[in-house]
């Protein structure tokens, strides 16, 4: 019974150091913990936080952590490789990275590589993984809006052009544009007032065009709208901004010569000019030149569409007369237009004064005849 046991006993006493040393090994593991901006976005720097935890019951020694960025993250801010002469049983050590995120990297889960191994032998080496989420973010903007023509005005119809930017990080699916007035002097053609865009990806725009008529009796005046953006983002949820933009409607101005007149009784020339555009004239200066020298000025403050006025400038009886005309239009810009009045020429009334004095000269030889003949039959 006794060579038994002690062979026994010889064979536990072998094998124990071994199971001691399986007991009291290190076992390391790396866990991401913190993650900031969460989730990560393209173009963008993000901070990682990690616990180097060593889960065994024995101290590690002479361990080096090795990061290995791969596409679409590159190392910013901390040690590519850290080395720790010894971490102990049951502890964990913090690390904390930057990382710069590339602006073409796509929606979804991204590895991040690390190396554990020896300093000495560093080809022998254990591979730890983290996982980092990266989401672009769709913002979109309103770049610019124009219209078709220039200047709006009532009873005209237009295409209003906007230009719609995606300055986030992620791409905008299905983009659908749709333009409703707060008025109702804003109508869109049939369906003219939605537009599919398609998808818009970051850093790009798109010019969409929307078809609306003007009302004959809209007012010169900037009508509001609501321009409303549907689309799909990063992640594949629906999402959708309003803006309010403003359309102004300003009309045009279009002056014609109605009449001119001679007053000689007040020595000027009378010039009768109507407004038969859409939008008000205003600051309206007038200018007679004849024969290439100003004759003279009149001003007026405003001339509304539709409406007429009469101009004085002193009497001229001929030459080649302009009228010049500086105002400024509904969209505040000054302008100066040329009315060509061709030659002119006035008389006054009853002539120039030579047939009067002719009609004199008769009645005074006609005088003299019957004078001397009166005289004589008296002698």
């Amino acid at each position: 019974m006794r060579l038994p046991l002690m062979l026994s006993a010889m064979v536990f006493l072998a094998v124990l150091p071994g199971l001691a040393c399986a007991q009291i090994s290190s076992d390391i593991n790396i866990v991401l913990t913190g993650q900031t901006p969460y989730p990560a976005e393209p173009g963008t720097n993000v901070e990682i936080e990690l616990d180097l935890q060593n889960n065994g019951y024995g101290e590690a020694t002479n361990l080096a952590v090795e990061i290995i960025p791969k596409s679409p993250f590159s190392l910013v801010k901390g040690d590519k490789v850290k080395t720790y002469p010894k971490i102990g049983a049951r502890s964990t050590v913090k690390l904390t990275y930057t990382l710069l995120v590339d602006d073409s990297a796509l929606a979804g889960d991204y590895d991040l590589e690390f190396r554990l191994y020896n300093p000495v032998t560093p080809e022998s080496y254990q591979s730890k993984e983290i996982s980092i989420t990266v989401i672009g973010e769709t913002k979109l903007v309103i770049e610019k809006i124009s219209t078709t023509p220039d200047s709006l005005e009532p009873g005209g119809s237009a295409l209003i052009h906007v230009t719609i930017g995606n300055v986030g990080t992620g791409d905008a699916r299905q983009l659908e544009v749709r333009m409703n007035s707060t008025s109702a002097y804003l109508v869109p053609v049939l369906s003219g007032g939605v537009f599919y865009a398609g998808d818009l990806k970051a850093g790009e725009n798109k010019t969409v065009d929307l078809h609306f008529n003007i009302d004959p009796g809209a007012e010169q005046e900037t009508y509001l709208s609501t321009l409303t953006l549907t689309y799909k983002d990063e992640n594949n949820q629906q999402s959708t901004d309003t803006f309010s933009i403003g359309i102004p409607v300003e009309g045009t101005v279009r002056f014609e010569i109605v009449s001119m007149e001679p007053s000689f009784s007040r020595g000027t020339i009378e010039i009768e000019v109507a407004n038969k555009g859409t939008g008000d004239a205003q600051s309206v200066e007038t200018r007679l030149v004849v024969n290439g020298e100003v004759v003279g000025v009149d001003y007026l403050s405003q001339l509304k569409a539709t409406k007429k006025t009469t101009f004085e400038f002193p009497l001229v009886m001929s030459g080649n007369a302009e009228l010049v005309i500086n105002y400024v239009e509904p969209g505040l810009s000054e302008r100066t237009i040329t009315k060509d009045m061709g030659p002119i020429s006035f008389a006054a009334p009853g002539g120039d004064g030579s047939s009067t004095l002719v009609f004199i000269i008769i009645i005074a030889v006609v005088g003299y005849f019957v004078w001397r003949r009166y005289f004589r039959k008296k002698k």
